[in-house]
């Protein structure tokens, strides 16, 4: 397929699927000009031998030219198991991070722009000097950090935990360090849902916790609070009035919202019916959505993740809760990027033995450093994770 024939094929796809999402910027010019990129980019990749890996967040044109389009540490297990030799990872840093951290040196992941580019507000929002107080107030204590943590976090934590599998975490690490203060960082929406999960779990499990043991990280840094900026935005009452404006939908709703914790209230007050909302990852929202007898869902959570709905569950209706739910960090991956990345092979994620700050990786011209002992630690604490 030509550039002009994919770009009309990506007009009327965009058109159809994305232009509520981002009004007016899918023109014929545009996509024909995206097309012509992404055919470069393709020939570039298998000349490199790349695989582009993209998240669930990014521009719609990143889901069309991907070998592969997920969450995060769903992204770095089909790095692991495809066994690539060279990875063009399209998300925020971290996320690339994490992905070179599970593979080692058996696979060469870049990304295309800095860690300040691509950033997070999870990762800007941790006070690692709190952090390190906290242990020495704690010695026993264990930390649960949520896999959207920057290396050195992960390296300093006890276990790894999902939004798939955070409340399991927490109960395993309870039954396993009885009596023992636990944290759950660094989101505080995310913690304080899987807290509520967590002892409602232990209750059916027959596993006495006190409720007083999980503690949540909820430190203000600079201008970030515990929280991801765009689920944050989500307020207390956002989804609850969405599902009275649609009497007919469910609602999905990612547990990083700031709706989250006073929707898992609701509905242990009967105020939301339990048939109606569903607390899940970006990777179960998927799977709830094919197999939902539902026609309309609405979904909390950025917006990029409505393209992929609509494509992957094409007979129903997908709208967000919050049309301004948009990540700066994940939209700075654009187009222009990855190529520049894939001709100059930039930014390439390394490790080094003692070449830089362990809190913070080193940028030079054409690689992001890590320190080989954090990465080393932060694989055991994710390891951790995967047996249980």
């Amino acid at each position: 397929m030509n550039a002009v024939q994919l770009g009309v094929k990506w007009y009327e796809l965009f058109s159809r699927y994305a232009e509520d999402l981002y009004p007016s910027r899918y023109t014929r010019e545009k996509c024909h000009e995206l097309a012509e990129q992404a055919i470069e980019i393709k020939r570039l990749a298998q000349e490199k031998r790349s695989t582009i890996v993209a998240h669930n967040y990014l521009y719609p044109e990143f889901h069309e030219i991907a070998d592969f389009v997920g969450d995060s540490l769903g992204l770095s297990f089909r790095v692991r198991d495809n066994r690539a030799s060279r990875v063009d990872f399209q998300s925020v840093f971290f996320m690339g991070a994490t992905a070179k951290i599970i593979t080692g040196d058996s696979t060469r992941v870049f990304v295309s722009d800095s860690p300040d580019i691509l950033g997070c507000s999870l990762v800007f929002g941790t006070d690692y000097d709190w952090l390190e107080n906290w242990k020495r107030q704690h010695p026993d204590g264990i930390l649960v950090t949520y896999i959207n943590s920057d290396a050195y976090t992960k390296a300093i934590s006890d276990y790894i935990s999902t939004s798939r599998n955070t409340d399991k975490i927490i109960v395993q690490a309870a039954k396993a360090n009885p009596g023992k203060k636990i944290l759950v960082l660094p989101d505080k929406y995310l913690g304080h849902v899987m807290k509520i999960r967590a002892l409602e779990l232990a209750t059916q499990q027959g596993v006495q916790i006190d409720p007083e043991q999980i503690e949540v990280y909820d430190v203000i840094k600079g201008e970030f609070w515990a929280a991801c900026y765009v689920h944050q935005q989500i307020g207390s009452d956002a989804a609850e009035i969405a599902l009275l404006e649609n009497p007919d939908a469910e609602l999905m709703i990612h547990p990083e919202c700031g709706c989250a914790a006073s929707c898992l209230m609701k509905l242990h007050e009967r105020k939301i019916p339990r048939a109606r909302a569903y607390f899940l990852s970006t990777e179960q929202m998927v799977e709830h959505a094919r197999k939902s007898p539902a026609k309309r869902i609405l979904v909390a959570t950025e917006k990029g993740m409505i393209y992929r709905l609509r494509k992957e569950a094409p007979g129903k209706e997908f709208l967000p809760v919050s049309t301004q739910a948009e990540c700066r960090y994940m939209k700075a991956n654009v187009f222009e990027k990855l190529l520049r990345s894939l001709r100059e092979d930039r930014l390439e994620i390394v490790f080094c033995d003692d070449c830089c700050d362990p809190k913070k990786p080193h940028q030079d011209d054409h690689c992001i450093h890590i320190q080989k002992s954090i990465a080393q630690k932060a694989k055991i604490a994710i390891e951790r994770m995967m047996a249980i």
